[in-house]
């Protein structure tokens, strides 16, 4: 069984961690993840290695296990690199009674995987709250694992290298689904199965092949990118002070240098940023953050006529994401400003939709901070 000390400390992380969720839906976009939990590790195969395999010699033995996971994105949507590692069969007790005298050390004694991993979303969006995934890649489980023991056998590596009766490589296959708290933690739950294939390239005929399952749950953490930071703007001396008789000289006003920034265009009936969209928005937090000078307003634009209440609150809703996507990356409120303009006519007739970019645009438009728009 699970020692009670890994179960207490379990439970008081996840309770620790629930009061502090909120309800955002930003998840997922660039970060790497670390995770950890709980499950039920399934033997599926012969009880005793040596035996012929048959229904007498057949076993499916459970236990329950503790995994750590760290994942990074290999896209921004879909595809993630993750890699797991798994400890069960704490108790051999029952193991141990199953085989008797028989030689299976995979049911007596602890159990050690090891798994890369490719898992693939099965719906777009790094802030989706709910997704759904699959995963496999190739693995090895490997029982007493700091184990030098050869047992006399002519065919198994030397002493301190697990030979086949200690080691399983398998082909896992498995899904799941994930549900985000908010911003950096969420929650998990996958099933997945492993088929052994050791007899793939190695002539192993005096062993029985066995598969296993896998049931587990747990929390994800990010880790955290930090934004870049404007460094903060050089120190301007005071004016020099002149004779009383004269007025003193002027100060040089700072003035905004940007002098255009990248639009970005969405998808119709849409408010998501993709990422091409994201792509152009960093390269203008980037000009922004260089520039404290410079104040931008963000000018919603989308197909319809200005008594579209739809269409006037599309393209306030299209603004809103541009600016928010500016905060969360540095860019200070006061530094924005937001507008909204409907377009007069919609898409002609018998075209694809490609003429009407400039209706589904969202604009930013730099400027002097000294001059904000009232």
């Amino acid at each position: 069984m699970i020692p009670r000390r890994f179960l207490i400390g379990f439970v008081l992380a996840v309770m620790m961690a629930l009061p502090a969720l909120s309800q955002s839906n930003q998840f997922r976009d660039t970060k790497a993840h670390l995770g950890m939990g709980v499950g039920v590790f399934t033997y599926h195969g012969p009880i005793d290695l040596l035996q012929p395999n048959s229904k007498a010699n057949f076993v499916r033995e459970s236990n329950p296990g503790l995994f750590l996971l760290g994942s990074f994105p290999i896209t921004r949507d879909r595809f993630f690199f993750r890699g797991m590692l798994l400890f069960t069969n704490f108790s051999t007790k029952d193991g141990k009674q199953l085989v008797g005298t028989g030689s299976n050390e995979f049911l007596t004694k602890h159990l050690f995987m090891f798994e890369p991993e490719i898992v693939v979303t099965l719906r777009a969006g790094s802030k989706a709250r709910v997704l759904p995934y699959v995963f496999t890649g190739f693995g090895a489980t490997t029982a007493d694992l700091f184990s030098n023991e050869s047992k006399g056998r002519v065919d198994l590596p030397t002493s301190g290298v697990p030979g086949p009766e200690r080691t399983a490589y398998h082909l896992p296959f498995g899904l799941g689904v994930d549900v985000a708290f908010n911003g950096c933690w969420s929650f998990f739950a996958e099933a997945s199965y492993r088929w052994h294939i050791n007899y793939v390239w190695r002539n192993e005929r005096d062993y029985e092949p066995h598969n296993s399952s896998l049931v587990m749950a747990g929390l994800r953490g990010c880790i955290e990118r930090k934004p870049l930071v404007a460094p903060p703007p050089a120190y301007i001396p005071p004016p020099l002070t002149v004779p009383s008789y004269e007025p003193p000289l002027p100060r040089i006003p700072r003035m905004c240098a940007l002098r255009d920034l990248n639009s970005i265009y969405f998808r119709s009936s849409g408010d998501l940023l993709d990422d091409v969209a994201v792509e152009a928005l960093d390269e203008n937090v980037e000009a922004l953050l260089l520039n404290p000078t410079c104040c931008v307003e963000i000018v919603g634009y989308t197909s319809g006529n200005n008594a579209d209440i739809a269409s006037l609150r599309l393209a306030r809703q299209r603004a809103e994401t541009v600016a928010r996507y500016y905060r969360e990356n540095g860019i200070l409120a006061d530094r924005i400003h937001i507008e909204t303009e409907v377009g007069e006519v919609f898409c002609p007739k018998g075209k694809d939709g490609k003429g009407c970019l400039e209706e589904q645009q969202v604009a930013t438009n730099p400027f002097d901070c000294s001059q904000r728009l009232r």
